[in-house]
């Protein structure tokens, strides 16, 4: 139940459906001009008979008029009797308002779709005709030449200038920078011998108070603050497919690092990996965090979306070229480059300028993005996964083109699928990173084909043991400020009643928790996955057992409103195992049941003693389902 629709690979367009195109080319075009020649003869006719119509009735006005004007009328003037109205006229006239705005909306849709092949001969005429001193204007933009368009227009307004400088620094060096007290945390919780208890460094002043000159001491209960335990489980590897849409995720949130719904920075992830003496990349790059028109000081954003898409370069581009460079990586290293939705646009933007900036790039994976228009070099093997319904990847109009030839110079294999969905869906559910990890794990557990396979095979030795996550943020320069992030959601506690302090204080009252994190993930689900709570505690043990694990689900459900409320996702992190986090999504499925995804990363930090104690079948991904009332009892966290 991995997968609603199983994973297929696209062979591209069937000859039905080329037959169909051609058809609807040859018949339909023809077929809509000849209706909107007919529809402007008869409109043309229509206003000349109302023409003559008008010109007729005011001559009748004036004769009548004319003829009138000597009589004079006695007085008093007859009044004559009233008209009775029947009831009936109520009730269309009520009919007539609620759907003549309904019927005329349609009708001019209608007829601009019809009208539009007379614009379309009236330009043609225009081209034949020299005697015409004013031609109209006539033109086919492509998509990229449309967009240029827009950014041009939007650049005249303040919108949508990109091309700033770059600044590039490590995602701890930044933490320290603006937010100390997170940084604080961190130095404390990777530090073994720090004690079991964190305490706020001496003199520790937050960034806000700083900047207002205000003598203001650390906050009076440091661990309420957000963004602790997101920052605090950043993973150190990347293990499979799914692992890589998981860390995909992760960046996305860190993205925003005290969770105040403002895009802060841009984070580009690179993990680092030596395999049979030679040292293998990844390079992830983060998504559409922001929608607003003009820049902020994070470059992975609406202006970035527009000018890749008008082929331009983009500023997250150059961003992610020197953060190459900073890293060391080598000519004839081999690298991956990775993204979800505009990380994938940004990867094949980065793909064509390697070779000249001097990297090897040998694989591309991108979920999510449109991929039609974007050129691929040749020698980049490319994975591209799409979701059925999801309009993100065919928002340029092109589908990918179909190059299954492993042994060829271009080989660009995309696989279509659809994610398991839950009841009341909305199509934003199919495009969310956690939604392509779980199609990235069906794929990888069952290939839909040899040429999957194969890619598949070509890409472990960028996957497994020995890795080292470098997560480097990348800001515009020129003071831009820190943008709204995503704006909408379709569910929010606040609007329940509920807010994010109350969730965050009561799972903080269970015993053995550090620190939490109660957030709708940039990167989840916006139906399915309602929220993210990233949850720091002392030891996992408590939390893996399964009645455990129920009552915490029960009371998170309880809170966010049970009857909207689908599912979350939980992540978890123990100070004395490091290098192991849990995570869990739980979704109610179309049947009723729950369903609950666990999964485990293991990196270079946790000992084998650890993992066999704590997962004695192994380190896996599981999948469990629930009776539909498996959550249903309220449990009062309190006494838990």
């Amino acid at each position: 139940m991995l997968s609603q629709l199983p994973p297929h690979l696209w062979r591209g367009r069937s000859a039905a459906g080329w037959t169909a195109l051609t058809l609807g080319f040859v018949v339909g075009i023809p077929l809509a001009l000849a209706i909107g020649l007919l529809l402007v003869a008869a409109g043309i006719a229509v206003a000349v008979v109302a023409l003559v119509g008008s010109l007729l009735a005011s001559a009748a006005e004036w004769a009548w008029y004319a003829s009138q004007r000597g009589r004079r009328a006695p007085y008093p003037f007859p009044v004559p009797a009233p008209r009775r109205r029947r009831a009936r006229r109520t009730t269309l006239s009520a009919l007539y308002l609620s759907l003549v705005p309904r019927l005329t909306g349609g009708v001019a849709r209608v007829a601009g779709w019809l009208l539009a092949p007379v614009a379309l001969l009236i330009g043609v005429v225009g081209i034949v005709l020299p005697r015409w001193r004013a031609r109209p204007y006539f033109a086919v933009f492509t998509l990229p030449a449309l967009l240029r368009k827009a950014v041009a227009l939007g650049r005249r307004r303040g919108w949508l200038r990109d091309g700033h400088d770059v600044v590039l620094l490590g995602y701890d060096d930044l933490l320290q920078q603006r937010f100390p007290l997170l940084h604080d945390f961190l130095r404390w919780w990777d530090d073994a011998d720090a004690g079991d208890d964190y305490t706020p460094s001496p003199g520790l002043v937050d960034v806000p108070a700083g900047l207002l000159g205000l003598e203001l001491g650390p906050s009076p209960d440091p661990l309420g603050r957000p963004g602790l335990a997101a920052g605090a489980m950043r993973r150190r590897s990347v293990h499979t497919l799914r692992d890589l849409l998981l860390s995909q995720r992760e960046i996305d949130d860190l993205c925003d690092p005290d969770l105040d719904e403002r895009i802060d920075t841009a984070v580009i992830r690179l993990v680092e990996r030596e395999h049979e003496g030679v040292r293998h990349w990844i390079v992830q790059f983060p998504s559409t965090k922001s929608w607003h028109p003009r820049p902020g000081v994070a470059p992975n954003d609406l202006t970035a979306d527009l000018v890749i898409g008008a082929e331009h370069e983009a500023t997250i581009t150059r961003a992610a070229l020197a953060t190459m460079r900073e890293a060391g990586i080598a000519p004839g290293e081999p690298v991956l480059l990775a993204g979800f939705s505009l990380g994938g646009m940004v990867a094949a933007q980065v793909a064509v300028r390697a070779h000249a900036a001097g990297f090897t790039v040998t694989h591309l994976v991108v979920a999510g993005s449109p991929l039609g228009r974007l050129p691929i070099p040749a020698g980049v093997r490319t994975l591209a996964i799409e979701h059925v319904l999801d309009l993100v990847p065919r928002i340029d109009g092109r589908e990918n083109p179909v190059e299954l030839d492993l042994d060829g110079p271009e080989v660009l294999v995309t696989v279509k699928a659809g994610p398991a969905l839950t009841p009341g869906f909305r199509l934003g559910a199919l495009h969310q990173a956690i939604a392509y990890a779980d199609t990235a794990g069906a794929i990888a557990n069952d290939p839909p084909g040899t040429a999957v396979a194969a890619l598949l095979a070509e890409l472990r030795p960028y996957f497994g043991g020995g890795q080292t996550v470098h997560d480097r943020s990348a800001l515009r320069t020129g003071g831009l400020p820190a943008r709204a992030a995503v704006p909408f959601y379709l569910h929010s506690t606040v609007e329940e009643g509920i807010t994010k302090d109350a969730l965050r204080q009561t799972v903080r009252r269970l015993p053995g928790v550090y620190a939490v994190d109660v957030y709708q993930s940039r990167g989840g689900l916006a139906t399915t996955v309602l929220w993210s709570a990233d949850v720091l505690v002392r030891t996992l043990d408590p939390w893996l057992a399964p009645t455990r694990r129920a009552a915490i689900y029960r009371g998170l459900l309880s809170l966010l409103g049970r009857r909207r409320g689908v599912g979350i996702h939980l992540r978890l992190q123990a100070r004395a195992t490091p290098g192991l986090i849990w995570e869990a999504t739980l979704q109610r499925m179309p049947d009723g049941r729950w369903r609950e995804t666990i999964d485990v990363t293991v990196d270079d930090r946790a000992s084998a003693a650890d993992v066999a104690r704590l997962f004695p079948d192994g380190v896996k991904t599981r999948v469990l389902l629930h009776r539909p009332d498996a959550f249903d009892p309220v449990l009062d966290l309190a006494g838990v």
